[in-house]
């Protein structure tokens, strides 16, 4: 009996699975296929929409997928997005153009091709500082997050005062609400940094 043979994370011949191992993404073994009645959403920048609240031109794309949420947006040269913080954790891809992002106050420059990360409830805005539009991609997982009844977001100057905002980020703490746990015995467990362990 070879030493791996009921290990998951090595093939038969002892190397590492990278797909069991973190490295690569792997699927479960049972098949559960789901409806899905539209597959494509056909050029969705060409179809953008205003919104105040963030100061930008945006809008979701429509296919039927259960737990992410993709969206696309862009910038005007010159223009800033609203500062904000929220319980979904988001992927940007830079489809075109440059600018930078402060997140927890932290500026960080990004030009075409760049994928940033925003955490979880961390403070952030999107700067367009060229004179080309910025055309990016949101993933998210707020989709998700909605059927657990989880996501929120909060508004700088709107949902709380730009003192408070500002002494949030100055102090570089999160609120108890940006760390949580969902797992089937505990159900949704929140708490300061460092209270979720790799076993949830």
């Amino acid at each position: 009996m070879s030493h791996h043979e009921h290990d998951e994370h090595h093939y038969e011949d002892g190397t590492i699975n990278p797909r069991r191992s973190g490295k690569l993404h792997y699927h479960e073994d049972e098949v559960r296929p789901l409806a899905a009645d539209k597959l494509i959403h056909r050029q969705p920048h060409l179809d953008l929409h205003a919104d105040k609240l963030t100061r930008k031109a945006a809008r979701d794309i429509d296919i039927p997928l259960r737990t992410i949420q993709l969206h696309i947006s862009e910038l005007p040269p010159g223009m800033q997005s609203n500062l904000h913080k929220h319980h979904n954790e988001a992927a940007i891809y830079i489809v075109e153009g440059r600018g930078h992002s402060e997140v927890q106050g932290v500026k960080i420059p990004w030009e075409k091709g760049d994928f940033l990360f925003i955490p979880s409830m961390q403070w952030h805005t999107h700067v367009n500082s060229s004179d080309e539009p910025v055309l990016y991609l949101g993933i998210t997982n707020k989709r998700m997050l909605d059927w657990l009844g989880l996501d929120r977001r909060v508004d700088a100057g709107i949902n709380m005062p730009m003192e408070e905002v500002e002494k949030e980020i100055a102090a570089a703490k999160f609120s108890p609400y940006s760390y949580y746990s969902v797992n089937p015995t505990d159900g949704v467990r929140f708490g300061p940094e460092g209270f979720i362990s790799h076993s949830d």
